[in-house]
């Protein structure tokens, strides 16, 4: 018989551990007594397959044998569901090569049913079976980890939860295989925090094949009195993902119930002349002769491009698109806000201003989503201050407190009622009888929570009130106001600008001789393809109107150099007007090109320029 068939035929388990602490044998026996199949020990390592004996006087005593060969043995009550309720007497040896043999017995076989022992063990399974079925009939998904984020065990609601198909396969993983990398050191934070006091906090949960799942949780020391053994953390989770579909289903369609379907119609019509306009008057004040002429360019540009940014504004606003994470000027979205909102203002005698310093860093959120959380606040603010009947006053303010930039939105109007404060960001909740949805302030207050931030109000001293958001800071670099000045090319480059509306091509051919530039310009697709043919002359950069004349697009000439293979498609700047277009988006990312948005200024035309005019072109 050999050593193999002699082990399994032992009525004690035999369990035994390499030196990189793998399972190599575990009997049939050992699966009796214990209750788990080989199969799911063998080749895996100890601490994963037995995550809850980590830290406890079941490692000390293994460690204690492989490191001075004493054999040892301890009783323990079986904790996890696997074992049964067992109580094991585990003897542990060295044996040879630095391997650990593990000889258990079941010493409740042992016992007479009329023991004291077995009363208590009887007594302590009884109980151990009442406290896992209530963990398993939460109806919240429920794990318990360790301090490291160990999963040592799951309900059915958390196993569903992740994915798994079973609970087995979740014991002994991190939770952080879950949590996407810019969320998990918060999450460890919280995990050590929580050995103190209870922690709440919001994750993403990525599971293969699905949507992230967003959760609210709660963790919690189970046994925050314990001296000895590994700390046990409660995570208690409730899945709100509905609730943030909920959340952006809303923001959607208050969003177009404010702007409606027909911007996106006439943005293109508009821009354009705009773009003319801005151009031409710009280079005026540029070449100005005398003051008064300068001021009278001056005003007629300024207008322009106000006029640009309130259609840039509203187009934005208008856009359906996957939430982002990016840097925001918050000086520039208040600035645009205000600029939306000039016609109310000035109709409910308000005066607004915006106070942000150029040393008030970026915030991370989503500039649409940020941009109509303020346009909420200042309609808010004006509605209050008309209810005064009397001139009243709007200043948006943000200043840095450590990581983050505190944004605040105060009004001169006549506060809001003690009793209902706390009830402003309730769904559903408002004051304005029919003419309100009570959605304003509870999409903002998700907004901003889902950013990272949070949102509160509080009533000002005299009369008013104050929205204040505290926002997560980007870390890069302060902004930086541009210098003033006439703007001067690197270099002259001969470019090629095409564009099909005369008066705005004329107003680019001003700008870019401006800079200094050689200029050769087409009105056509045809036209355009016909300068390209000609083979004794070389330009540093085209500028490109998407849309050319009825037949062709400035997409169809960028696939023409794209087939040639010589390089010069990356020459290529786009300009385009109609910034909402789906296909017109979708072709421009496509493409990879840079663009200009109509009306673009001298400084935005030098800097695109600068660029393209240094790539290199490939063989002809």
């Amino acid at each position: 018989m050999d050593s193999k068939a002699v082990l399994e035929s032992l009525d004690v388990g035999v369990v035994v551990i390499a030196p990189d602490w793998t399972i190599v044998e575990w009997t049939p026996a050992a699966a009796r007594i214990v209750g788990i199949t080989a199969d799911r020990v063998l080749g895996r390592g100890f601490w994963v397959a037995f995550p809850t004996a980590k830290g406890t006087s079941v490692e000390r005593i293994l460690q204690g044998v492989l490191f001075d060969g004493q054999p040892q043995t301890y009783v323990l009550p079986a904790r996890a569901p696997e074992f049964r309720g067992m109580v094991f007497e585990t003897r542990v040896t060295r044996g040879p090569r630095n391997h650990l043999i593990l000889v258990l017995r079941d010493m409740r076989s042992e016992m007479s049913a009329e023991s004291h022992a077995a009363h208590i063990l009887t007594a302590f399974e009884q109980e151990r079976r009442f406290y896992r079925q209530l963990f398993d009939a939460l109806p919240s998904p429920a794990l318990v980890l360790s301090v490291d984020g160990q999963i040592l065990e799951s309900n059915p609601q958390a196993t569903e939860l992740l994915g798994a198909a079973a609970a087995a396969a979740l014991r002994g993983r991190p939770i952080a295989d879950w949590i996407p990398a810019s969320m998990r050191p918060a999450f460890a934070t919280s995990l050590r925090d929580a050995m103190r006091q209870r922690q709440q906090c919001r994750l993403s949960l990525e599971v293969g094949g699905e949507s992230t799942r967003e959760v609210e949780a709660v963790i919690e020391n189970v046994d925050p009195a314990q001296p000895q053994g590994v700390p046990k953390l409660l995570f208690l989770a409730v899945d709100v993902s509905r609730e943030v579909l909920l959340q952006r289903k809303l923001l959607q369609t208050d969003r177009l119930s404010q702007l409606g379907a027909l911007v996106s119609g006439v943005a293109h019509e508009l821009n354009n002349p705009l773009a003319a306009i801005a151009a031409f008057a710009e280079v005026l004040a540029v070449d100005a002769k005398t003051p008064e002429l300068k001021e009278s360019a001056d005003i007629i540009h300024l207008e322009a491009m106000r006029a640009g940014r309130v259609i840039q504004t509203l187009l934005d606003f208008a856009r359906q698109r996957p939430q982002v994470r990016q840097p925001v000027d918050l000086k520039e979205i208040g600035e645009r806000v205000l600029a939306l909102q000039r016609s109310a203002l000035k109709k409910a005698r308000v005066q607004a201003t915006v106070v942000i310093g150029d040393d008030v860093p970026a915030v991370l959120g989503d500039p649409q989503e940020l941009q109509q959380v303020l346009l909420n606040a200042v309609v808010n603010s004006v509605q209050a201050i008309e209810t005064a009947q009397r001139p009243g006053r709007i200043s948006i303010a943000a200043q840095r407190v450590e990581g983050h930039v505190v944004l605040s939105i105060e009004d001169t109007g006549p506060g809001v009622p003690t009793e209902i404060l706390d009830r402003v960001f309730e769904p559903f909740f408002t004051t304005k009888g029919d003419q309100g949805t009570g959605l304003g302030l509870s999409i903002s207050f998700g907004i901003v929570k889902t950013m990272g931030g949070r949102m509160w109000i509080q009533n000002i001293d005299g009369s008013g009130a104050r929205l204040v958001m505290e926002l997560p800071a980007d870390a890069a670099a302060p902004r930086v106001t541009p210098h003033a000045g006439v703007p001067v090319a690197a270099r002259p480059l001969s470019v090629l600008i095409i564009e099909d509306e005369e008066s705005v091509r004329r107003a680019m051919i001003r700008m870019a001789e401006r800079l200094g530039h050689r200029v050769t310009s087409a009105g056509r697709f045809s036209d355009a393809v016909g300068r390209l043919h000609d083979a004794e002359t070389r330009y540093d950069a085209m500028v490109v109107d998407v849309h050319l004349d009825e037949a062709h697009t400035g997409f169809d000439l960028f696939e023409e150099l794209l087939q040639e293979g010589r390089g010069r498609e990356r020459r290529v700047v786009f300009t385009t007007g109609d910034s909402i277009s789906t296909q017109t988006r979708d072709r421009l990312q496509r493409s990879e090109r840079p663009v200009l948005r109509k009306p673009f200024n001298l400084e935005e035309l030098r800097e695109m320029l600068d660029r393209v005019g240094g790539v290199e072109e490939g063989p002809s």
